[in-house]
């Protein structure tokens, strides 16, 4: 019996010593992140992009420098710093212009390439670039600053849960990145033929435009 009964719980208690919080927590952590990775959005889009002009190994530094740049992205917001970002109207108004206007950019660049691999017009972003994106997108602030509030603020142990949180949202943004690169790269056969590439490339550049003047009205910084 006492055996039976240290194994239950162990169980019971095995996923709030592994995580740091409690199993509906953890589940409601990664539903979010579900939800945020996964749904279309212009980290999504650029990745699609990529791998549909440049093939799927091109849309790695994509992927590894969105992981990278929201992952620390949480972290600055755990420590602060997210806060006195959109407490400053003056910051999160340049941080918001900055990042529709990148976007905006991307879309043009995007829309006028008409043929696969054109770096002369459109190349694949670095690790850099897109991490940078990732600290250029006002929404991407508002998101990481609700989490770090959410699941970060009060932890028994803050270093443990914050590597957990940072972490989770590394390898959710790497996955659902990597996959839309493949269903991008999975289309390079058939935009091959005759003009297919270059109304795919204006689509997703519309797409992008649209995702950047939706970001520049609902992501808005409100004063005072």
């Amino acid at each position: 019996m006492m055996g039976t009964e240290l194994s239950q719980s162990i169980a019971a208690s095995g996923p709030a010593w592994l995580t740091g919080m409690s199993p509906a927590q953890f589940i409601a952590l990664l539903s979010l992140m579900v939800v945020g990775s996964f749904t279309p959005g212009p980290n999504t889009t650029i990745a699609a992009m990529t791998g549909a002009n440049f093939g799927l190994r091109a849309t790695l530094p994509h992927c590894i420098g969105v992981a990278f740049g929201f992952a620390t992205l949480v972290a600055l917001c755990a420590a602060g710093v997210g806060a006195l970002v959109l407490a400053s109207p003056l910051l999160a108004g340049i941080v918001h212009a900055a990042g529709v206007a990148y976007l905006l950019w991307l879309a043009f660049k995007l829309a006028r390439s008409a043929t696969l691999a054109d770096k002369q017009v459109l190349a694949p972003l670095s690790v850099w670039q897109s991490a940078a994106l990732q600290y250029a997108n006002i929404k991407a602030w508002m998101l990481a600053l609700a989490t770090a509030a959410s699941y970060m603020t009060n932890a028994a142990d803050p270093l443990q849960r914050g590597l957990l949180v940072c972490l989770v949202f590394g390898v959710f943004g790497f996955l659902s990145n990597g996959v839309y690169g493949a269903i991008g790269a999975s289309l390079r056969q058939w935009l091959q033929v005759g003009g297919r590439i270059r109304w795919f490339n204006r689509a997703m550049g519309l797409a992008l435009a649209a995702t950047a003047l939706w970001i520049a009205v609902a992501g808005r910084p409100v004063a005072g």
